[in-house]
């Protein structure tokens, strides 16, 4: 091999070298996974669900605000279903929003967002990767979801007609989505999953699992307030013809 070859060869080597030093490795699986971009997050495990919590309990005090404000006194039960569907609105316009605006450069985001995602991802790696099926779920999500949580809460407290078709619409949604998004990762093995308890049955399972059982739930509620509301509408119907 000639003397410029060697040189050539060597500058080669450094380069290889140099470039697998710089690269960052990651925490998330699978452990081959190209995240280029990756950057550590500043909050810790607990200082990033203070954070989020915190963010609910704002929209939870306002929530109780607007409840008082209801045009009709609220039953226990609705309370409870305005302060799902605000609290959904907020996730689901805010953070999931977040995400789809920003999912090419999430992973090296050193913002209170990023570092909320860096957390979940551990759970889920695609929301670090721009997986195009998580980006379209949570695209229509953040708008589709968001925005008829914000209408039924809305049917609910102005005591609108609007209530149940937008609850029913807001929870199938939510429901469709939720099992879509879980079923594809357990179609692959898990494989975007961290296997440690803390974040599969943790984050991925106990996480996930009120946008399953809850929207089931609301489905039923507002399935029947329908059904009511048709055989009201009926027998008025009824009672003219005889009229």
């Amino acid at each position: 091999m000639s003397s410029p070859q060697v040189v050539a060869a060597a500058a080669a080597t450094a380069a290889n070298a140099a470039a697998a030093v710089t690269v960052k490795q990651h925490p998330y699986y699978p452990r081959n996974s190209a995240i280029p971009h990756y950057v550590e997050s500043k909050l810790s495990m607990g200082e990033a669900f203070a954070t989020l919590g915190s963010a609910v309990g704002v929209v939870m005090v306002i929530t109780t605000f607007l409840i008082s404000r209801a045009r009709v006194p609220l039953s226990g039960k609705d309370k409870l279903i305005v302060v799902w569907m605000l609290v959904c609105a907020a996730i689901h316009i805010v953070l999931e929003g977040y995400f789809s605006f920003n999912h090419h450069s999430l992973a090296g985001k050193e913002t209170i967002m990023g570092d909320l995602w860096r957390e979940y991802a551990h759970a889920d790696s695609r929301y670090l990767t721009s997986d195009p099926f998580t980006v379209i779920m949570e695209g229509i999500t953040a708008v589709f979801d968001g925005s008829f949580a914000v209408i039924a809460a809305y049917g609910i407290l102005a005591d609108s007609p609007v209530r149940h078709p937008a609850q029913l619409i807001t929870s199938l949604a939510q429901l469709y989505g939720n099992v879509l998004y879980m079923l594809t990762n357990y179609m692959e093995g898990f494989r975007y999953t961290n296997p440690n308890p803390v974040y599969f049955f943790g984050y991925f399972v106990l996480l996930n699992a009120p946008w399953i059982i809850i929207p089931i739930l609301l489905m039923i509620d507002s399935w029947k307030g329908i059904c009511r509301g048709m055989l009201i509408a009926q027998r008025a119907t009824s009672v003219k013809k005889i009229n």
